[in-house]
């Protein structure tokens, strides 16, 4: 399991009269080659969260293991390897992109590692390829020229230039169109169904989360409210009402369907899967 969390609180500005306790006695486990959706409100602790798991942040009480190992005892040496296996996305990619030239941004990871100048280019290719950033057009572009949208997918090329073995993404389609969000989803489902990556995934949309989860959690004021896999969501229906969290039009209709009696599979979440057995239940009259 690559990360286990026991017992784990925070508190930002701890001592002063502004404290704020952000996270409040998490248990957690993410499996390996997990595809994890986290929401919850603004200041709810889903970004103090990730930031622990790669220790960005350290837990004031309890503990956070990656692979065994109590991330609080890892030297400077293992932590720069932790971050090339975790790689993390932040919600701001202003926070992350510090080269001037797109290029050199994407190859900062790869040049760091020890890499040659034609891997570490083959890498930079090949990531912007990925997250929908054309070489030609992009690769010598100023960063502070780019929208926000574009900053975010090279700031996501970044990371997944150092092939990590896991990923940790803040609001990852923030600022982005609906092209935009479709391909950067779809690479995310991509790689951890065919690359057995794991993707944490922090979102304020849980139907963003559910197109590509297989599991979620939410967190309410520092602890986890809810914990399930995405199959079984209209189960806890009434909970998402107390949270004050809509399901998607189409799991609205399939809940109330439920309730009327009606079968629903709800292996496939999305639109098309729930759309197309409701078709075929009206069509047969059952």
């Amino acid at each position: 399991m690559p990360f286990i969390l026991k017992d784990v609180s925070f508190t930002y500005q701890k001592g002063m009269a502004f404290a704020q306790k952000a996270l409040k006695g998490l248990d957690f486990t993410v499996e390996d080659g997990e595809m994890l959706g986290v929401m919850g409100a603004a200041g709810s602790g889903k970004s103090t969260f990730l930031q622990l798991l790669n220790a960005l942040l350290k837990a004031e009480q309890g503990y956070v293991f990656y692979e065994g190992q109590d991330l609080a005892q890892f030297s400077k040496k293992q932590l720069i390897g932790l971050r090339q296996e975790v790689g993390m996305v932040f919600q701001y990619p202003e926070q992350q992109i510090f080269a001037d030239l797109v290029y050199d941004e994407i190859a900062f990871g790869p040049r760091n590692i020890g890499l040659d100048s034609e891997d570490a280019d083959r890498r930079v290719r090949e990531s912007m390829q990925q997250v929908g950033l054309d070489f030609a057009e992009y690769s010598s572009r100023r960063t502070i020229a780019l929208s926000s949208g574009e900053k975010r997918r090279v700031a996501l090329a970044g990371i997944l230039a150092l092939k990590p073995r896991h990923l940790l993404l803040d609001e990852p389609t923030a600022g982005l169109d609906g092209e935009g969000r479709r391909v950067i989803l779809d690479y995310l489902q991509h790689i951890n169904r065919q690359e057995h990556i794991t993707v944490i995934m922090v979102a304020h949309h849980l139907g963003q989360l559910l197109s590509v989860c297989r599991r979620l959690m939410i967190i309410e004021k520092g602890r986890i409210v809810l914990d399930t896999s995405v199959s079984r969501i209209l189960d806890h229906y009434d909970r998402l009402q107390e949270l004050g969290i809509e399901l998607p039009p189409h799991l609205e209709a399939a809940y109330r369907l439920q309730r009327r009696g009606w079968k629903i599979d709800t292996a496939d979440v999305g639109v098309a899967a729930i759309a197309r057995q409701i078709a075929d239940k009206i069509r047969s009259g059952s």
